[in-house]
């Protein structure tokens, strides 16, 4: 009898009533959150929004969450980081350009559930980073600061140039050469797995951050 009560009145909701309780479900299991991510290295820095969803795992009715979808909302112009004559950033011109990128997007400090800044390069000397954290001061409670250390940003290059993904695809050896503002960095990948990382504090680096369009070259070398 039960089964029969429940039936007819699940036959009697409305398109509007499934839809509803199906949103409720969704957002009892899934999280869209807005976030910012800002790099700032030797030679440049730039700054993207995205919006992420993270969903519930199934198991045991887990608290932890897994990000099952992610897209880019907006991207900054890639601009050069801004010096002052010391050798330390200056905070401030960096204050303003991060200020304008939220204004371009359309976007209020508020809007922002989470975001982190990666610090590389020169970013990551004392000085600066002490300089940058003066920015963020304010938003201590949504942003994740970390500064990448050289193997870290090996890393980082050979996922986001995806040379990763393309030795994985070809099931082959591939050399990645990231070559910044201060380092070039050589990831050495084996069928999608990376093996080996190492850092040189390059003068061609310098030379050649100044002949590329945006202070940063990527190249990656097959076997």
């Amino acid at each position: 009898m039960h089964d029969m009560d429940f039936d007819h009145e699940h036959a009697q909701m409305t398109e509007a009533d499934r839809a509803a309780l199906a949103r409720a479900i969704w957002e009892q299991e899934t999280v869209e959150l807005t976030t910012v991510g800002i790099d700032i290295g030797s030679s440049t820095s730039h700054l993207l929004f995205a919006r992420v969803i993270l969903q519930r795992q199934t198991q045991g009715l887990s608290s932890r969450f897994i990000v099952i979808d992610r897209h880019v909302v907006w991207r900054s112009p890639i601009r050069l980081t801004p010096f002052l004559p010391d050798g330390t950033i200056d905070a401030e011109a960096l204050r303003v350009f991060i200020v304008n990128a939220y204004k371009e997007a359309g976007y209020k400090p508020d809007d922002i559930d989470s975001g982190a800044v990666i610090l590389t390069g020169e970013a990551i000397k004392k000085k600066n980073a002490r300089a940058i954290d003066e920015i963020f001061a304010t938003e201590a409670g949504k942003f994740v600061c970390a500064t990448a250390g050289h193997k870290l940003e090996c890393t980082l290059a050979a996922h986001g140039s995806g040379a990763v993904a393309l030795s994985r695809q070809r099931q082959s050896a591939i050399l990645h050469v990231d070559v910044g503002g201060g380092t070039t960095k050589l990831a050495l990948i084996d069928k999608g797995v990376i093996i080996g990382v190492m850092a040189l504090r390059s003068a061609a680096g310098s030379s050649l951050r100044m002949r590329t369009a945006h202070g940063l070259a990527s190249t990656i070398l097959p076997r």
